[in-house]
């Protein structure tokens, strides 16, 4: 205990509370300030005998004893019932109630105050792990950050025109990295052949799916002295096939879909695998679905891509796209908080653009809607949109070949 008051009062109550209630009751001068700290840092509950006065509770011992949450009894009849106690005063007791009343407050402190240094370790630890979790977080992000840049120093930046035939895209992911890669390339001096591939799953390792799949995909055969450029059911076999290859405890599962265009007469192959159906736009706004067949890639080893065959005619516009469109654009009217349903409202978006005189026209349309859109609803999937064209000499000189739009 710590007197605050000359006299032998603390010495009686500490002698009490030793002889009748078993408690380690020590008297400590307050005129010495070692004394003190190192009875400070033992106690469990300090009783200070007379009144707590605003100087006497700025000595270093009680101001040691409020930094360290020790609970604090003022013995002193200075304060009645329901009186506001100074900062750092637990309980004020009158010594008139004598020293049981003293002893059962002491034993419901010392009682109170094991909680107290339980939770004391406890936030201590939480924040020590929270300090370790925010660094780890922010490794984390950085990491993420690094993977983001390199999956967008694999999309094109440059996609090829041949014949006529433009070509621009959209890539929006719906976190750092995303599960689709598209890809326009110039497979010959009179060929194109174009894709769009979207890993199952999100994060980094559908992205890196993605990124094996189209490092690895085989567009033609060559020999010594010729080649020939595969049929996109070909295509599209031999990555299924390769992927159930390397297929190991983990399988991975992706769409894609794959159209040649031959720009000598406009004439696309396309096939697809579990992909959502290549949309053939016409001029005036209709839309013909370009219906193949086939299951997802890394499934089946014995797997058929069916194949369609068609003509392209001047202004008609292929629409590649991932099945993140499906949930791209809400119903009207929704609630921005609710579950988002797959809708065919993305068509109605498409036709907006449909008059566009180029493909870059139309992708920068569409990209201008779906910034609007993620002001009030977030994007949720990964979005991939490439459009190829057929428009004319005049156009196709304002036109240049675009990759992927700058990320928002």
């Amino acid at each position: 205990m710590l007197s605050l008051q000359s006299g032998e009062t603390h010495e009686t109550v500490a002698r009490v509370l030793c002889e009748r209630f078993d408690l380690d009751a020590r008297v400590v001068a307050h005129s010495d300030p070692v004394q003190v700290g190192m009875a400070i840092r033992e106690t469990q509950v300090l009783v200070l005998v007379g009144a707590p006065t605003r100087e006497n509770l700025r000595r270093p011992g009680i101001e040691e004893a409020v930094s360290a949450m020790i609970p604090i009894i003022a013995l002193c009849s200075d304060f009645i019932p329901g009186q506001e106690l100074p900062a750092g005063i637990s309980f004020a007791i009158d010594p008139a109630l004598g020293p049981d009343h003293l002893a059962t407050a002491i034993s419901a402190l010392i009682a109170r105050q094991r909680e107290v240094l339980r939770l004391q370790f406890d936030a201590v630890s939480a924040m020590r792990f929270s300090g370790g979790l925010s660094s780890e977080m922010d490794n984390i992000q950085e990491e993420l950050q690094l993977a983001a840049n390199v999956q967008r120093e694999f999309l094109p930046r440059i996609l090829p025109s041949l014949g006529g035939v433009a070509s621009a895209a959209l890539w929006r992911p719906a976190s750092y990295v995303s599960g689709d890669i598209y890809n326009v390339i110039r497979l010959d001096e009179h060929h194109l052949g174009a894709f769009v591939i979207d890993a199952v799953g999100h994060g980094v390792p559908a992205a890196l799916l993605t990124l094996i799949i189209s490092r690895g995909i085989q567009t033609k055969e060559i020999t010594a002295t010729s080649y020939r450029i595969l049929a996109p059911s070909e295509t599209l076999a031999r990555i299924n096939t390769d992927m159930l290859s390397r297929a190991g405890r983990t399988t991975r599962f992706a769409t894609a879909i794959y159209a040649v265009i031959d720009t000598r007469n406009h004439r696309v192959s396309v096939a697809s695998a579990g992909h959502p159906a290549l949309l053939r736009m016409r001029p005036g706004g209709s839309f013909e679905p370009i219906e193949t067949h086939g299951g997802l890639l890394g499934v089946f080893e014995d797997e058929q891509f069916s194949e369609q065959s068609f003509d392209l005619e001047l202004g008609d516009k292929l629409l590649f796209y991932s099945d993140g469109f499906e949930q791209a654009f809400p119903e009207l009217g929704q609630d921005p908080g609710a579950p988002r349903l797959p809708n065919r409202r993305y068509l109605d978006v498409f036709n907006e653009f449909s008059g566009a005189a180029t493909p870059a026209d139309f992708i920068a349309g569409i990209n201008a809607r779906l910034d609007e859109e993620s002001q009030e609803f977030p994007q949720i999937d990964d979005l991939t949109l490439l459009c190829a064209g057929w428009i004319d000499a005049e156009s196709l000189d304002q036109s240049s070949g675009q990759g992927h739009p700058p990320q928002r």
